[in-house]
């Protein structure tokens, strides 16, 4: 009895004073909760900021999904939202602008049965039997809102958080297809008028930079939108030999109202009129049946498409029946994104191996079983980093998923725990370089792991590979095969030694006229241009960019060699504009290194 009692005052007293305590249940669904709403900003800051997502967008959607769910039952731990979509792409190196219209995202569909549901959705809330659609390729880019006032170009803004976005207008000189003016007498045209549209790389620009990537040693990009949105929020975009494009196929504010066109298929028409880009194999559709035919039809002819497209967008072509549907706060309500799913296979890991860079980095490799994807055989795919290892727990043995993404590069999307062998055990990052036995170090962000040892054969190897590409001084012959030849041979140990070469010391792949091309091209390469030769001795954070400004800048190798540091950086800050404070540093404390060839 006494025991009881004890019992019920300790209760009051909790309750009176500590609070009601969540039940275990509720304890794990606000635990879920939190790590959704913090998992969902993860992803959100490397897709829309850093252009580096780590998951497709239907895994990406299924985390919206169920913390939408989550938080519509338990509004208590909801967490407010600025601006009209989870996706914020601004990045703070561009001033912002406020959208007249709020610019909304889109909602997604995976499967036939959503998109029949869709189109169900649709017809009940337009009050029409049988309404007409649109169906348009979905481009695989970064939204833009280009403004026009009386017919002239005002700014190109970024999406951002759906009320304000980036304004990138600085950089459009690089995108094809955004005209500073409207076609048309100006009596007709809009006073006022928001452009929606998508800005994208080719497949044939896309495969162009990553063939110069390789040729210079370098790891390739992995997909174009990702390197279309790198190269828009670049400061120096205007400086890089890249192309973008643009295509238009929405309108946000219109000013007067009677100036907007009347369908999807009158505004694509009118687009065109202006002289802009806008979709060209847009296509009609009438009820479920068809609408989910033309959908499989895209699907079918995308592979010849010229851009990149995951999908298809599917749209009520009246604007008067848009209007009836109507909008959430963050998507109309009378389109939808249909996602065409990766082509995915399965196959073993039979070993991981760790490859040293031309700057030291090592980069885990898996060997593969090789499996067809895509037309192409796959025997090996890299793993990224020794962090990405570890998260994804990629083990030998372990039979795995592999997605091409982009469509060119292949990648581990996951691991298939259920055929995991017994023995299989965690790889373990090395502690000493695979090439040359050094300790190795990992760098500041404690991702990348780093063999320190200038003279690692490893480095050499890759160092002159890159030196002789076409992105630096351009050695006619010299590739990698050429690069571990003279190396093997013990008669290159630096880039200097390149050009202290004689042709009756070279190995044997060089006799005859092969030899005399070598040498002629190692003699041609002294009259590079300087921003060729600084680009070509690999300094890390010294590309492409940087060395055209050095080379501007100091005009010859020898002025070069003779900066102090404070040519570079004073007072903590960076001296040259274009050039970064930890890309100076680097500079003027490798140059007694580094620029001994010439």
């Amino acid at each position: 009895m006494a025991s009881r009692l004890l019992f019920c005052r300790v209760l009051l007293l909790c309750l009176l004073f500590g609070g009601a305590q969540a039940s275990p249940g509720e304890a794990e669904t606000r635990a879920r909760i939190e790590f959704l709403q913090r998992e969902i900003a993860r992803h959100d800051e490397l897709y829309f900021r850093r252009a580096t997502p780590e998951i497709t967008d239907a895994a990406y959607d299924e985390l919206k999904r169920e913390l939408a769910a989550l938080e519509t039952a338990h509004p208590a731990w909801a967490i407010p939202r600025e601006g009209v979509t989870f996706g914020d792409d601004r990045s703070g190196t561009f001033p912002t602008a406020e959208h007249v219209a709020p610019m909304l995202g889109l909602d997604k569909v995976y499967t036939e049965e959503e998109l029949r549901a869709f189109v169900a959705r649709v017809v009940r809330a337009s009050g029409r039997p049988q309404p007409a659609f649109v169906v348009e390729p979905k481009f695989d880019g970064l939204a833009i809102s280009v403004t026009y006032r009386d017919g002239r170009f005002v700014r190109a803004v970024t999406r951002g958080n759906g009320r304000e976005g980036e304004d990138v207008s600085k950089n459009i000189a690089i995108v094809r297809g955004l005209q500073e003016g409207l076609r048309g007498e100006r009596s007709e045209l809009p006073r006022l008028v928001e452009l929606r549209g998508e800005i994208y790389m080719t497949w044939d620009e896309f495969r162009r930079i990553n063939e110069e990537q390789e040729s210079a040693g370098e790891p390739l990009y992995s997909h174009p939108r990702n390197l279309a949105v790198g190269t828009l929020k670049r400061i120096d975009a205007t400086t890089l030999n890249r192309q973008l494009d643009v295509v238009f196929y929405g309108i946000g504010a219109c000013e007067p109202e009677s100036a907007r066109p009347a369908s999807q298929h009158a505004l694509l028409a009118q687009l065109r009129a202006w002289g802009l880009p806008a979709i060209e194999n847009a296509l009609a559709a009438t009820g479920a049946d068809d609408v989910s035919e033309t959908v499989q039809r895209i699907g079918g002819e995308r592979a010849g498409f010229p851009f990149p497209t995951d999908g298809a967008v599917v749209k009520l072509d009246e604007v008067a029946a848009q209007r009836e549907v109507g909008e959430s706060d963050s998507a109309p309500r009378w389109a939808v994104a249909f996602k065409f799913p990766p082509e995915r296979v399965e196959t073993r890991v039979r070993g991981i191996v760790w490859q040293v860079g031309r700057t030291g980095v090592l980069t885990p490799v898996a060997d593969l079983d090789p499996v067809e994807l895509g037309g192409t055989t796959i025997a090996r795919v890299t793993l990224h980093n020794a962090e990405e290892v570890r998260r994804r727990d990629v083990r030998v043995g372990d039979w795995v998923t592999i997605e091409k993404a982009g469509e060119i590069v292949p990648a581990v999307r996951g691991v298939n725990l259920a055929r995991r062998p017994e023995n299989a055990v965690p790889v373990a990052a090395p502690e000493r370089c695979p090439e040359c036995q050094t300790p190795v170090q990992r760098d500041e962000s404690a991702v990348a792991l780093r063999c320190p040892n200038p003279e690692c054969p490893a480095q050499l190897r890759r160092r002159l590979v890159h030196f002789a590409s076409r992105a630096a001084v351009d050695i006619r012959g010299l590739g990698p095969a050429g690069v571990d030849a003279l190396v093997s041979a013990g008669l290159v140990k630096n880039v200097a030694d390149l050009y202290r070469l004689s042709q009756h010391e070279l190995p044997s792949r060089w006799r005859g006229k092969d030899g005399e091309r070598l040498m002629e091209g190692i003699e041609r390469s002294k009259r590079a241009e300087l921003w060729r030769f600084i680009h070509g001795l690999g300094i890390p954070e010294i590309g492409v960019v940087t060395s055209k400004v050095l080379a501007q800048r100091f005009r010859t190798l020898s002025a070069l060699m003779a900066a102090a540091p404070e040519h570079f950086v004073a007072d903590g800050k960076p001296v040259l504009e274009g050039v970064s404070l930890s890309a100076g540093s680097r500079c003027w404390r490798s140059w007694p290194t580094n620029a001994i060839a010439a």
